[in-house]
């Protein structure tokens, strides 16, 4: 009896299990084939780094390709480095599978120099640990274990998130960001809010304004207009007989307790 026969007879796919499996036909093809080695020979520690097809050169050249580097020796000593972090307690060296993943892994990084490559290969190392260390942490047997995995996972899955930031700046080429959390805006002036970036341009808003501004140089900028009141007959407020014209003082919110009327 063969392996098909002692298998359930399941179902044919839906409409919608098709559709999904169209689909992801799309995206499988427009992605980029990863790097990937040939089974390691059985019986021995040496690690083979050769390709699964015929053409040598065009393997190398995607090896190369993949670490972002021209140095066939950078290249293969970044594969033993993965190699070293991506194979289990006792063993020489890692299954076919795991070394493939390590290798796709650096391959979906794809990064495009050797600083990059070096810190993808670190990316792949802290990854595989912390997962590691929340599977221990998952089989705890007692709460010391528990509180000591998992706070290795913690600090592993941090100094990962790190690194992915690592990666952005080194790609971003240094360019900064500034980020505006406050911003006090006077009638007549304007602000940039918002997140800026060298050369960008922010977007202007004149709201949330301040009681009375901070600085009198903000006065400045402001538009002379007169103050309406409830006489039609006048345009502007009269001045009191007895004093003489000043500046109104600014508004502020008093900062003591509140006097109790009575």
């Amino acid at each position: 009896m063969s392996d098909d026969e002692e298998q359930p007879q399941r179902p044919k796919p839906d409409g919608r299990q098709k559709d999904a499996m169209d689909r992801a036909m799309k995206r499988y093809d427009a992605r980029s084939e990863p790097l990937a080695f040939a089974d390691q020979p059985e019986g021995t520690n040496k690690l083979s780094i050769s390709g699964k097809h015929s053409d040598r050169a065009g393997h190398v050249l995607h090896l190369l390709d993949t670490f972002g580097t021209a140095s066939a020796e950078f290249a293969q000593n970044s594969v033993g480095q993965v190699a070293a972090v991506m194979r289990s307690r006792g063993e020489a060296r890692p299954d076919d599978t795991s070394l493939n993943a390590g290798i796709g892994a650096v391959s979906g990084i794809a990064p495009e120099n050797e600083i990059e490559a070096m810190l993808a290969v670190q990316m792949v190392g802290t990854h595989a640990v912390a997962m590691e260390m929340l599977t221990k942490a998952k089989l705890a047997s007692t709460t010391d274990q528990l509180e000591r995995y998992g706070a290795l996972a913690t600090k592993l899955l941090r100094t990962y998130t790190t690194q992915i930031d690592a990666l952005s700046k080194l790609r971003r080429k240094g360019e900064q960001t500034v980020r505006v959390e406050h911003v006090h805006v006077y009638e007549g002036g304007q602000a940039i809010v918002g997140n800026v970036t060298q050369g960008g341009r922010g977007h202007l808003e004149n709201g949330h304004q301040a009681h009375a501004p901070t600085d009198p140089r903000a006065l400045a900028v402001a538009p002379v207009s007169p103050v309406l009141c409830h006489d039609p007959a006048r345009d502007v407020l009269p001045v009191a007989s007895g004093e003489r014209e000043g500046p109104v003082p600014n508004a502020r919110r008093r900062q003591g307790k509140r006097r109790s009327e009575g």
